[in-house]
């Protein structure tokens, strides 16, 4: 099966084509500026003119703004094409698929094989692109299945068993969760119950020891004398 996704028309040629002119317009007057030494001087020419060759030569020349990608599912075949050129890849013999992706903007940034200032940098924004979530999906996934063993595929197989299971994984941390509120439950009893044990045993004490108090009172002073007295009437 063959599938094309299709930068969306008016915008290309605003977003693309227009500003990789005018980044051409600019770059000749700036050669302009620089040798004739006017305008904005030479050194600052200079340096918005190398800003703008290299936005005319990612636009025309290396053809890293595609306006289309061709998925050739038969062919084993992806391709990037603009201006009336492509640059064509066989999946099984890919060596780099390198993706950036920007998820918030769709923008997705491809590095392909031996990529250069010359060919294999492609930025694809996603969004602006016909059945734009099923492209970010295919780059990022064909990423995946030419670097396996890289640290974003294993960071996403973990997820994604994390997301096949998560009703089980769900199960056992609410499970958890029980065994902790019951092993809280329990300790706080044990320690109700001994503080109850304290309490009683100090109750016990105390009355025990009031009891002793009212067995054994004492004689007062007064009393002696009175017995006292009474002996000598007698």
């Amino acid at each position: 099966m063959k599938k094309t996704y299709v930068y969306e028309p008016p915008f290309y040629q605003i977003e693309v084509t227009a500003v990789g002119v005018l980044c051409a317009a600019v770059l000749v007057a700036c050669i302009w500026m620089a040798v004739a030494n006017v305008g904005i001087g030479p050194e600052l020419s200079v340096v918005v003119g190398i800003v703008c060759f290299y936005q005319v030569w990612n636009t025309f020349v290396s053809l890293s703004n595609p306006e289309r990608v061709i998925v050739d599912e038969d062919a084993d075949t992806i391709t990037f094409s603009g201006y009336g050129r492509e640059n064509t890849y066989v999946i099984s013999e890919l060596k780099t698929f390198l993706v950036r992706p920007f998820p918030s903007s769709g923008k997705t940034y491809v590095r392909v094989n031996d990529h250069s200032i010359s060919k294999g940098r492609y930025w694809v924004p996603t969004k602006m692109f016909n059945d734009s979530r099923e492209l970010f999906d295919f780059l990022c996934n064909l990423e995946y299945r030419v670097h396996p063993d890289s640290i974003k595929a294993r960071a996403r197989n973990v997820n994604q068993e994390y997301i096949d299971h998560a009703d089980q994984i769900k199960a056992i941390e609410e499970r958890q969760r029980a065994e902790k509120r019951q092993k809280r439950r329990r300790q706080r009893s044990t320690h109700e119950e001994g503080w109850l044990s304290d309490s009683t045993d100090s109750a016990t004490e105390r009355d025990g020891g009031n009891e002793m108090d009212v067995g054994t009172e004492p004689v007062t002073p007064h009393e002696d004398r009175s017995a006292t007295i009474t002996h000598e009437e007698e």
